[in-house]
C-alpha cells in the first residue's frame, strides 16, 4: 500500500526543477539566468533539504506504525545506509562534474539520523546552533586579514583536507551547517499532521509571514538608515561588521519561510485536486527525484559536452526547460510501469 503524501512529491519535483535550472545556471554569463539566480538565492536547495528532513520523520513514523515493536535504532541504521549510498553516488557524480550536492546531502542525512529521536525543542535549538556556526565561518572568511580568503579556499583542490573542510564549512553559502539546520527544521515539520487542513494552511501562511517580516525589516533598514552606515564613501566597501549579524539571520529565515510556504502550498494544491491529470506527472517526477538529478548531470553536463553539442547549442534557459519537460514525461510513463525510479529502486534494494 502506497502511503506517500502527494503534496510532498509535488514540492520535490519543483525543487528538482530548480536544481536543474541552477546547474545550467553555472553558465551565468548567459543573461537569461541572471534574474533566476538573483531570485533563488538558496531557497531551492533549502526546499529540497526541508523535504528530506520531512521524509526522515515520516520514515520513522511509518516504521513504528507498521511494526509497534520497531526500534528507532533500526530506522536510524537504514537512513545511515541510504546516506552512505548517496555519498558514493555523489562522489561518482563529482567525477563527472564538480557538484557537491549529493555529498552534502548524505552528510546531512547522517546528522539527521543521529538526531532522529530528539524533541522538537532540541531540533530548533540545534538548528539555531548550526546556523550560528555557519555565520561564524562566514564572518571569519570575510574578516580574515590574509586578503581574499574565500577565493583562495575556493581555488583549493577539493580532494585535499583544506579543500574538503572549506567546502563543508562554507562554499558560496552552501555550508553543511546551514544545510543541516534546514534539514532539522524539515524533521520538525515532518512531525506535523498534514492530513489536517488547518495544519496545511498554517504551514503555508506562516511560511509567507516568515518571508514578509525579514523583507520588511530589510526594506526599513535600507529606507530609513543613512547609506554611510552600510557603505563607505567610495560606494564599494560594505560594512561587514553590520552586514553579517543583521542580514544573515534575515537571509536564513527568508529562505526557510519560502521553503515552508512552497511545501504548504503544494500540500493544499494536491489536496484540492487529488485526481487531476495535470498533477500526476509532477508527483511522479518528485518520486524519481534522485534519478532525474543524476540524469541531468550525466546527460546535460557530461554527455553533451563529450559530444561537443554544447559548443553548437550553448547552455540557456530553453535547454533547462526542455530537460525538465523530458523528465516529467519520462517520470509519468515510468510510474505506470514501476513504483520507484531506477536509482531509487537500486538504493532500496541495497539499504532495505
Amino acid at each position: 500500500m502506497n502511503t506517500r503524501i502527494a503534496g510532498y512529491d509535488f514540492a520535490r519535483s519543483l525543487a528538482v526543477f530548480g536544481l536543474v535550472v541552477g546547474a545550467y545556471g553555472s553558465h551565468l554569463y548567459y543573461p537569461d539566468f541572471y534574474l533566476l539566480d538573483t531570485f533563488s538565492q538558496g531557497w531551492i536547495t533549502t526546499t529540497f533539504l526541508v523535504l528530506g528532513g520531512i521524509g526522515m520523520s515520516l520514515l520513522r513514523q511509518r516504521d513504528q506504525r507498521t511494526n509497534p515493536a520497531h526500534r528507532s535504532a533500526d530506522s536510524r541504521t537504514r537512513l545511515i545506509k541510504r546516506a552512505a549510498s548517496l555519498l558514493v553516488v555523489g562522489i561518482c557524480c563529482n567525477l563527472i562534474w564538480q557538484t557537491y550536492f549529493l555529498c552534502f546531502y548524505s552528510i546531512c542525512i547522517i546528522i539527521g539520523a543521529l538526531l532522529l529521536t530528539v524533541s522538537n525543542r532540541w531540533l530548533w535549538a540545534l538548528a539555531f546552533i548550526f546556523f550560528l556556526i555557519w555565520a561564524a565561518f562566514t564572518f571569519w572568511v570575510l574578516f580574515n586579514p590574509e586578503g581574499d580568503m574565500f577565493q583562495t579556499l575556493q581555488d583549493s583542490d577539493p580532494w585535499t583536507v583544506e579543500g574538503t573542510v572549506f567546502r563543508l564549512s562554507i562554499y558560496g553559502f552552501h555550508s553543511i551547517f546551514f544545510w543541516a539546520g534546514s534539514l532539522l527544521i524539515g524533521m520538525w515539520l515532518g512531525r506535523w499532521n498534514v492530513h489536517d487542513l488547518r495544519v496545511r494552511r498554517n504551514m503555508f501562511f506562516s511560511g509567507i509571514s516568515v518571508v514578509l517580516v525579514p523583507a520588511c525589516i530589510a526594506w526599513l533598514l535600507a529606507r530609513y538608515t543613512p547609506p554611510s552606515i552600510w557603505v563607505s564613501a567610495d560606494g564599494e566597501t560594505i560594512n561587514k561588521l553590520l552586514f553579517v549579524p543583521l542580514f544573515m539571520p534575515l537571509h536564513f529565515s527568508r529562505i526557510c519561510g519560502i521553503a515552508t510556504a512552497i511545501i504548504g502550498g503544494c500540500l493544499m494544491l494536491t489536496e484540492k485536486y487529488p485526481d487531476a491529470k495535470w498533477t500526476k506527472p509532477f508527483i511522479a517526477t518528485g518520486q524519481l527525484a534522485l534519478t532525474v538529478y543524476v540524469a541531468h548531470l550525466v546527460v546535460s553536463k557530461w554527455l553533451l559536452k563529450e559530444l561537443e553539442v554544447v559548443d553548437i547549442y550553448p547552455f540557456g534557459i530553453e535547454n533547462a526547460v526542455i530537460f525538465c519537460i523530458c523528465a516529467v514525461i519520462f517520470s509519468h510513463f515510468w510510474s505506470k510501469l514501476c513504483e520507484r525510479g531506477p536509482l531509487e529502486w537500486g538504493m532500496r534494494r541495497i539499504t532495505g
